[in-house]
């Protein structure tokens, strides 16, 4: 390699390349610099000249640039040269950062980059001998006696765990096949003896190195960790549980290099660790799991290097059973190990102090500590752990730091460690809980191995911690109550309309968990502090008044009292009916009607409510009342009814006789719950008009009467409630005195909850209530004498606005009962909308509000029961609002970096889609129920009328700009899908920019990134490739229609075979090829032939194999059966596992 082109004058290249080199550092030469180092490797058989410049210079930047250089040649023009010298170079490299040793680390790093990309793209080309040759060459640098040999030998067996893994292999112009093949030769082969002499050697330097660490760092020690954390983050193929399609890059997930304290804390990683079976003497070694903890002593001062073995520890506390073989010694050996390190840790922890300000300072040991011990927890069973005479010293100390931890979160010092250790401690208790108490009663696979002594012992011990553990919470929340007070950013956040039910959801939900594990006493200070609070709030309407801050303080505290106290007490559902839950059944049946805590505890809830809404919406005791408690009361009463209210005794085994009194359906137990229903409906009347100017809390309320009316318990004993009709008549003839932004909702869960009524006429009466009071609302506007003049004024705008508003909400509350009387009466304003749409030609606000009735009406409405002759009204108006809609914008500039920043982007353009996708979508359904009549093509004709000519008006109004917001462009592609889907008879008379523009939106959406635009894609592609064989068959080749079916038939093999591949395409990708494949089969066959041929001559036979195989599987009909369609599927995804590891690049 030393032989130098003879054409070339080395001297005056180097000379050149060193200038380079030094402009490159200046940025008004940089440009010009960078054109001279791209150029130099241009230079065939360069490899030699970069020895030489090496040999010469003594710049770092040169240096560092001519190793940049050698790894990219040596890659590019890997043929041009013998094995043997590739092999020297190697070599070379090595030997010179050996005696380079002053040479920067960004230099040496940079030339063992080189030097592992060399023996990556030549490992196959090695006899076994010199393949092992790499971990020999290692072995001996670190048999030196010299640090820095040493140190080279761990820099180089970290590059080539970089270039061999998945994730940080460099970008070097080798397929998918070749990146795998060797990544599992290196897994196989080289990993775990180079883990071994880093366990080796970590052994030697932690105990010849004395604590505390001097500073800085040695680096044999930095490079050792660095080490041990990428190989213990590597993505092992052999335990790999998620395969994904050959060609498929992994992407590199930002393991912390460059960890840096302040930034915070980082997301949690995998709970669990999946180690080949084989590392177990390493991994499972517990002389190697104290070397990792003996190891953390050292380092902790430094912030880096302390987390790179932090990550470590975690990984290695996550170790699961079947690991270990079952071998029930080797476990309990193992988790006694990691027990001692950890609580080594928290008594360094505790010595350090607990205060706020201390445990921040060593925020990543605090959330490390906690997350080993959670990953512990959870992979080792609760029978192996009760085993280990330390297991209950060692949870007193994690319950020890809990508190800590839950104490600390009060403070503003937090920089996110604090919480996030707390949070973690939580989810680590619960993971006990679910021992002890399952979430499913029925599923006590998590006590296997478990006596029923030691688990009386840990429910006990655990009922004790849990309600130090809830005390603690709750005490922190009403403490950081104080500190809200003066937080501009708390204060912001509430305004914001975020809610601490979903913000601290998850806290919230574990302190439940917990709570639950010990009920009597959990309820018993909640039912202190409810008490204690509400006594002092109502003492401000007896005594004379405090401070108004005393007054904003209880208020915060209430809050959160009925926030705690609902989430212990009730689950949310989310979509289920939630179940009381069995530990709070159990107290309930175990106490008498008169101490009943749960009882007692609902009616202190319900007390309260009553006191907050017995006052005038004007008066001076409703100022003492807060919005946030009132939205925060009625949530509880929406939670708590879903649960409590009118229960089911026939959904429990056993019913507390209690509960079945005081909130139950009347029979057998007598319940009270019908009474709670009138008294719910009372207080929902007050509260309307307490909160008339409360948006949020008015919001709430609309929650809370839509809960009543959705389970069928709640609501057929609220429709039947003498006070129901006046609830009815009440919020009708108020509406106008609440906040424009609840009408929409109001309107809509009053229409719901009205069609729920059995009596036909009662239900007519109902609805008429909405229908009159909408009328005049809409009416009030329109017929005033001087609305044309006036109509383009804010306010007049406003309120043509909010009642176009309401009768959306109207539309949204549309079903199977309600939608003769709801058409009925909307079609009548069908003119009205037309007029408004004329006159605010200019105003995209009226514009979009009627485009989204329309929207609603048609996905809401049930066809199947309108006559042809309304169905045909609807489509006419639906078109004639489309062609003003096109009138009035067409051409028309818009600016796409304010539509990307809007909350909705385009949202008229996405409505408009919306729109057309529900009218077919609706009369689908219409014909699936049997209930329409058909033509040719088993649609009535509006409906296509309806779509081609909205598909017609919006499509040239949209561009490759807009496809970029995900939204417009799945609403796009799904529109574009179903008329192809339903109509590919029509395609043949469109107009051929909008047969051009279709086309053009199916290439682009067969490549979008995001896989569900691609199924949609695909599904559209399918009828339209059938179609097309069809006319080819029955009519003869049409070349318009050849010329896009053979443009997406390469824009599929590009994806199928080039490109990134979600599995979940596989299957409507399938389908599509299919099709197209049997529309234009000489086609296929052409871009077949052009990939064999690009590809080299080595690979062409492998690939004519594949492709071969593909079309003997190819049925050669032109309507494939089902049993055809998946025999060719099988052989496609064959294919892709074999031809896309060759095809796909990085």
């Amino acid at each position: 390699m030393n032989n130098v082109p003879q054409t070339l004058d080395v001297s005056v290249v180097a000379s050149q390349f060193e200038e380079a080199c030094s402009d490159f550092q200046i940025p008004a030469t940089r440009a010009a610099a960078e054109h001279i180092l791209t150029a130099f490797r241009q230079i065939p058989k360069v490899l030699p000249i970069c020895r030489y410049i090496l040999d010469h210079t003594t710049s770092p930047m040169v240096q560092f640039q001519v190793a940049l250089a050698i790894g990219e040649v040596a890659v590019r023009d890997y043929s041009l040269y013998s094995l043997e010298d590739i092999v020297q170079l190697k070599n070379y490299l090595i030997e010179y950062c050996l005696h380079h040793e002053k040479a920067p680390k960004y230099v040496r790093d940079q030339l063992l980059s080189s030097v592992s990309l060399i023996t990556k793209r030549s490992l196959f080309d090695f006899t076994d001998q010199d393949k092992q040759a790499i971990i020999v060459h290692i072995k001996q640098l670190l048999a030196f006696d010299t640090e820095h040999a040493q140190v080279l030998g761990v820099a180089l067996a970290n590059a080539l765990t970089d270039q061999f893994s998945s994730m940080k292999s460099l970008v070097v112009g080798l397929n998918w096949e070749f990146h795998h093949k060797t990544k599992v030769f290196f897994e196989l082969h080289m990993l775990y003896p180079l883990f071994q002499e880093l366990a080796t050697k970590l052994h030697t330097v932690v105990h010849s190195t004395s604590s505390p660490l001097s500073s800085p760092t040695p680096p044999l020690l930095s490079e050792l960790l660095i080490l041990a954390e990428k190989t213990m983050n590597w993505e092992f193929e052999s335990t790999n549980t998620k395969p994904s399609l050959p060609g498929t890059f992994t992407i590199n997930d930002g393991l912390d290099d460059d960890f840096e304290k302040e930034n915070g804390p980082t997301s949690a990683k995998a709970t669990s660790s999946n180690f080949p079976k084989d590392w177990l003497p390493v991994i499972g070694n517990n002389e190697v799991i104290w070397l990792f903890f003996m190891a953390y002593d050292l380092v902790k001062t430094d912030d880096a290097l302390s987390y790179r073995c932090l990550q470590c520890l975690i990984k290695l506390a996550g170790l699961k059973e079947d690991f270990f073989n079952q071998d029930g010694n080797a476990i309990k050996s193992y988790a006694t190990t990691v027990i001692h390190g950890i609580m080594k840790m928290m008594n360094s922890i505790n010595n350090e102090g607990t205060s706020p300000q201390k445990l921040t300072d060593q925020g990543p040991q605090l959330l490390g500590t906690v997350q080993m011990v959670h990953r512990l927890l959870e992979n080792i069973s609760a029978g192996v752990l009760c085993g280990i005479p330390e297991f209950f010293q060692f949870l007193n100390e994690i319950h020890k730091l809990t508190l800590c931890c839950i104490h600390g979160t009060v403070s503003d010092i937090d920089e996110g460690w604090i919480g996030e250790a707390s949070d973690e401690c939580l989810q680590t208790w619960v993971t006990l809980a679910d021992v002890v108490q399952p979430v499913d009663p029925r599923d006590i696979s998590s006590r296997q191995g478990l006596s029923d002594a030691d688990l009386h012992h840990l429910a006990e011990y655990l009922r004790s911690v849990a309600y130090q553990v809830v005390k603690t919470y709750m005490e922190m929340q009403l403490e950081r109550a104080k500190l809200v007070l003066n937080d501009e950013d708390e204060e912001d956040e509430i305004e914001s309309g975020i809610k601490d039910w979903d913000t601290y959801g998850d806290q919230l939900t574990c302190i439940s968990t917990l709570g639950r594990l010990n009920p009597h006493q959990c309820l018993s200070h909640l039912q202190h502090l409810l008490s204690d609070r509400t006594q002092r709030f109502q003492r401000y309407f007896t005594n004379e008044m405090t401070a108004n801050l005393e007054l904003l303080l209880l208020h915060e505290q209430l809050h959160w009292i009925i926030l705690m106290t609902a989430f212990v007490l009730a689950d949310a559902g989310n979509g289920e009916q939630p179940m009381i839950p069995e530990s709070i059944m159990q107290l309930s049946s175990s106490q008498s009607y008169e101490q009943d805590q749960i009882v007692q505890l609902s009616n202190q809830v319900l007390e309260l409510l009553r006191f907050y809404s017995s006052f005038g919406p004007n008066t001076i005791e409703a100022s003492n009342c807060s919005p946030r408690v009132a939205e925060t009361l009625i949530w509880f009463m929406e939670r708590w009814s879903k649960t409590y209210l009118l229960v089911n005794e026939n959904d429990y085994g056993f019913m507390s006789p209690n509960i079945a009194k005081s909130f139950g359906q009347p029979g057998p137990s007598d319940g009270q719950g019908v009474q709670i229903i009138e008294f719910f409906i009372e207080q929902m009347k007050n509260n309307f008009m307490l909160w008339n100017a409360d948006p949020d809390v008015l919001s709430q309320l609309v929650r809370w009467l839509n809960t009543c009316g959705t389970p069928l318990n709640l609501k057929s004993r609220l429709l039947v409630s003498p006070a129901f009709p006046e609830l009815i008549k009440f919020i009708t003839s108020n509406l106008e005195q609440l906040p424009e932004a609840i009408h929409n909702y109001l309107i809509q869960t009053v229409g719901t909850i009205a069609s729920g009524v059995q009596d036909s006429t009662m239900r007519h009466n109902y609805l008429d209530l909405i229908f009159v009071m909408l009328e005049e609302r809409l009416g009030a506007i329109l017929h005033k004498p001087d609305f044309t003049q006036q109509c383009q004024q804010a306010n007049v705008m406003n309120q043509v606005l909010n009642a176009l508003d309401m009768f959306d909400g109207l539309a949204l509350s549309c079903q199977f009962n309600n939608t003769v009387s709801i058409f009925g009466f909307t079609c009548r304003f069908f003119q009205s909308f037309h007029q408004l749409m004329e006159i605010y030609k200019n105003v995209p606000e009226v514009q979009l509000s009627i485009l989204q009735i329309l929207a609603d009406l048609t996905e809401r409405l049930d066809m199947s029961v309108l006559e042809k002759e309304q169905k045909q009204g609807l489509y006419q108006f639906i078109m004639e609002i489309i062609r003003l809609y096109g009138t009035f914008n067409h051409g028309k500039k818009r600016v796409h970096t304010q539509e990307e920043e809007a909350d909705r982007p385009y949202e008229d353009i996405c409505t408009i889609l919306v729109l057309l996708i529900n009218v077919m979508a609706s009369e689908f359904e219409a014909k699936h129920d049997g209930n329409t009549t058909s033509n040719g093509d088993g649609l009535t004709p509006g409906v296509a009328d309806v779509v081609l000519f909205g598909v017609n008006t919006i499509i040239p109004m949209i561009d490759m700009n807009m496809l970029q917001i995900p939204n417009l462009c799945q609403y796009y592609i799904k529109l574009v899908s179903h008329l192809i889907e339903q109509f590919p008879d029509k395609l043949a008379g469109l107009p051929t920019p909008l047969f051009d523009n279709l086309m053009a939106s199916l290439d682009f959406g067969i490549a979008h990134p995001i896989a569900d635009i691609n199924i949609l894609t695909l599904q559209a592609v399918t009828p339209l490739a059938m179609w097309a064989a069809h006319q080819k068959y029955t009519q003869g080749s049409n070349t318009t229609l050849k010329s896009a079916v053979s443009k997406l038939l390469g824009a599929l093999l590009n994806v199928l075979l080039f490109q990134h591949l979600d599995a979940s395409v596989v299957n409507a990708a399938s389908d599509a090829l299919l099709a197209l494949m049997t529309a234009e089969h000489d086609s296929y066959m052409e871009l077949v032939n052009q990939i064999i041929t690009q590809q080299s001559s080595d690979l062409q036979p492998r690939l004519i194999n594949a492709f071969g195989k593909l079309d003997q599987a190819t049925p050669k009909q032109q309507q494939p059966t089902k049993e055809m369609a998946q025999v060719f599927k099988d052989n496609l995804l064959v294919l892709l596992m074999d031809v896309r590891a060759v095809l796909r690049v990085k």
